[in-house]
Order: C-alpha cells, then sequence, then structure tokens
C-alpha cells in the first residue's frame, strides 16, 4: 500500500514538473511571423518582461528587415531603440524618411524626423518604414527628454561607420555593396601625413592630409577632397582609392584631404576656393612631389565648388566628382540654378564630370526652395552636356549621406580614371 502511494504522488509531481515546463517554455518572438505584435502581446501580459523581450528583438541585428506585400522592390525596415524611463520621445533621423515626407521641409525635426512609437507603454520604442530594397543609409536617433533633445547612434545596428560614436548604417537586401568600400587590413594602411597652410585667399591655416598609395608616381593623379572628418575618420578616402588601385580599376593616386569647406566662400561665388586649391595648394603639393592633375571631389556644396573649380580652372583640373552636388544654388541677388546658366564651352582641356545623386533626393526643403537634388543635378547634366563636356550622371540608390556617397565615391573614381 505504501509503494502504491508513493507511486501516485510520484506521478503526480512528474505531471506538475511537465505541466511547469510546458508553461515556462522560452521566449521565441521570431517564432512569429510578426515579432512586434509578439513582443507587444507579451508586454501586455508581462511589462516586467522588456529586457527579455529586448534581448529578443535585438538578438539578430537591428533594424529587422521583411519583405513589403505590397511592393516586390522594397523591403519593410523596424527600427528600434530601449531608452531610458525619463524619455519623453524617441524620433529616427535617417534620409530614408523621405519615402514617408510629404511638402515642404521647415523645420528638419518636426517635418523629416519620423516619431517613434513605444511598444505597449514600454521603453522599446519603434518605428517601421518601406524603403527601397537596394537602399543603402546612415541613420540615427534623436532622443528627446524634458531638459533637451541629443542624438544617439543604435548601439545594436549590424553596420557602423568608422570612429567613436559612428552612425549607425542600413543596407537593404538588393543593395549592391562595392568592394571598395571595405576596410583595409591594419598592416597595408598607409600613414596620413598631416601638414597646414596658412591661405591667404580663405583668409585662415587650412588644414590638410595626405596620402601617397603605391606606386604613385610624381604625375600620377591627386584626388582632393573637401571634409577630412567625413573622408578622413567615417569613410576613409585613401582607403576607398587603395582597395580600387589594388583591384586594377584604377590607377595609384595620391590623396590631399581638406579640412572643411568656408560657408563664407558661397559669398564668393566660391573663387576663394578656386584661388586657393590653384594658386596656393597646388604648388605646394609640386613641392611635395604630387604635381599631377587635380581629381576634385566633395559632397553637397563642395560638389558644387569642385565643379566651378574645374570650370574655371581646366589646366589644372582633370576631373571632378559631384557627390550631391548643391545645384540649387545661386549668389545673393540671383536665380535658383545659376551654375547651370553659366556653363562655360567646354575646351581642349576640359575635366571629365560624373555627378551623382541619391534617388532619395527628392525632398523640398527651405534650403533648396523647391528645387530638389534630383532634378538640379539633371538638369546640371544637361548643362554640361550641351556645353561639350563629357559628364556622366550616376544615380545610387540612397540619400544626402555618407552611406551613398563612399560608393559613388568609388564609381566615380572608377570612371573618371580608369581610362588614364
Amino acid at each position: 500500500m505504501q509503494k502504491s502511494v508513493c507511486g501516485i504522488w510520484a506521478g503526480v509531481w512528474l505531471w506538475l514538473a511537465c505541466s511547469a515546463g510546458a508553461l515556462a517554455q522560452p521566449l521565441d518572438l521570431f517564432a512569429s511571423d510578426d515579432p512586434i505584435a509578439r513582443a507587444e502581446q507579451e508586454l501586455a501580459l508581462r511589462p516586467h518582461a522588456q529586457d527579455e523581450v529586448w534581448r529578443q528583438l535585438s538578438s539578430r541585428g537591428l533594424p529587422l528587415q521583411s519583405a513589403d506585400p505590397d511592393s516586390p522592390d522594397r523591403v519593410l525596415a523596424t527600427f528600434l531603440f530601449q531608452a531610458e524611463h525619463d524619455v519623453t520621445g524617441v524620433r529616427l533621423d535617417s534620409v530614408l524618411n523621405a519615402v514617408e515626407v510629404s511638402g515642404r521641409v521647415e523645420d528638419y525635426v518636426r517635418d523629416f524626423a519620423l516619431p517613434m512609437s513605444r511598444i505597449a507603454q514600454s521603453d522599446i520604442w519603434m518605428r517601421t518604414v518601406s524603403v527601397p530594397s537596394d537602399a543603402q543609409a546612415v541613420y540615427s536617433f534623436i532622443v528627446e527628454r524634458e531638459d533637451g533633445a541629443r542624438r544617439r547612434s543604435d548601439p545594436a545596428g549590424q553596420r557602423k561607420l568608422r570612429g567613436s560614436a559612428a552612425e549607425a548604417v542600413f543596407i537593404g537586401p538588393g543593395a549592391r555593396i562595392d568592394p571598395a568600400i571595405r576596410p583595409v587590413p591594419f598592416l597595408l594602411r598607409p600613414e596620413p601625413v598631416a601638414f597646414s597652410l596658412d591661405s591667404e585667399a580663405l583668409g585662415r591655416t587650412v588644414f590638410l592630409q595626405r596620402v601617397t598609395l603605391p606606386g604613385a608616381g610624381e604625375n600620377a593623379p591627386v584626388l582632393v577632397i573637401w571634409d577630412s572628418f567625413l573622408w578622413g575618420v567615417r569613410a576613409p578616402a585613401w582607403e576607398i582609392a587603395q582597395q580600387l588601385a589594388q583591384a586594377g580599376r584604377i590607377p595609384p593616386l595620391h590623396i590631399v584631404l581638406i579640412d572643411q569647406l568656408d560657408p563664407r566662400s558661397a559669398d564668393h561665388e566660391y573663387a576663394d576656393q578656386v584661388r586657393f586649391l590653384i594658386d596656393e595648394l597646388k604648388p605646394r603639393l609640386v613641392v611635395d612631389g604630387m604635381s599631377g592633375r587635380f581629381v576634385l571631389a566633395g559632397a553637397s556644396r563642395r560638389g558644387l565648388a569642385g565643379v566651378i573649380a574645374g570650370l574655371q580652372a581646366p589646366q589644372a583640373v582633370e576631373s571632378v566628382i559631384s557627390l550631391s552636388g548643391s545645384f540649387y544654388w545661386a549668389p545673393e541677388g540671383e536665380a535658383p540654378e545659376w551654375l547651370a546658366r553659366h556653363v562655360p564651352a567646354a575646351d581642349t582641356l576640359a575635366p571629365r564630370i560624373l555627378l551623382a545623386v541619391g534617388t532619395l533626393e527628392t525632398v523640398e526643403t527651405s534650403t533648396n526652395q523647391g528645387h530638389v537634388m534630383m532634378a538640379t543635378n539633371e538638369a546640371m547634366a544637361a548643362a554640361l552636356d550641351e556645353a561639350g563636356y563629357s559628364v556622366t550622371l550616376h544615380r545610387y540608390a540612397g540619400g544626402h549621406d555618407i552611406a551613398g556617397w563612399r560608393g559613388a565615391l568609388a564609381a566615380g573614381l572608377e570612371a573618371v580614371l580608369s581610362g588614364s
């Protein structure tokens, strides 16, 4: 009788243990077709499970991506951010937001940065955006508190730019990644040489860096590019050029980084930048063993300045790569798109010009006054072509940021130098 009772209780305990085990199955949000909806349900039942839910959602790297059932050439990108308790709002800041922006952007945060929402009143914030599947874009989060807002990178992002606190990068499943943007192994990296010039043309000391790739002789082309932080830290231009040269896609060359583009140069129609490049920088580089013609490159206003320099000083400029050039610009008192109306006829020394622009650069802003990047770059390409220049218009899947520009720079260097 005693053995029988013991057997019964053993069976009961076994049943209870099995039942408890069945009730305590590990959480698997991705067993559902909609992990966000599953997370909502879980947090509604167990608000204290926020950290467990976050670990699950971020375990595969963020942002989450899934097919857009309404469009085969788009992908649903779900951006997630776990904030502190005192955060009152979070906004997604990315050129990808262009797909949802309507009307003119007057206030960037209000009109362009997309508000995110909490998942079940937790500290996990989310926003899903349908974007082109081949897009590449930088993104970050604007985290709002009562005492102000602060920009934050994505700590769970799968990819990031270089450097401290670098922005995260979204890459769609259909994106073409140029091998030239890959890091160069540490032992193969050349050491940039820092130097400076006291510029009379610009009225300041200009801080520069130069790199000479293996095999680049004195007459090799010299890539001169504005913004040493962007192209020296976030996406090193010398690294892109070195990868291209090692692959035989371009000849070896020298790279020179200019610290910045002076905002007040716009008041001089960028003629001061031309004087600096031709009358001050070039003689210095000749002394340093770099006497080849310039390949000028830059993004936004820097692309505009590069084209102006190429048109005004073709004897010194071999080619220009403009990345999202700000061709809507005009001097004070002039109508927009001034440069397209003032293109001189090409001569035998005319530089080759590549204009790159992102397919997402279609947003009207208070700055461009409705003359959006895509349309103004197309108009500039047409004006250059009509004036007899060798011009290429390159459209990349992205917007006004370094994620698209780095691949466009690689494509531009190959386009203008492959025959050199």
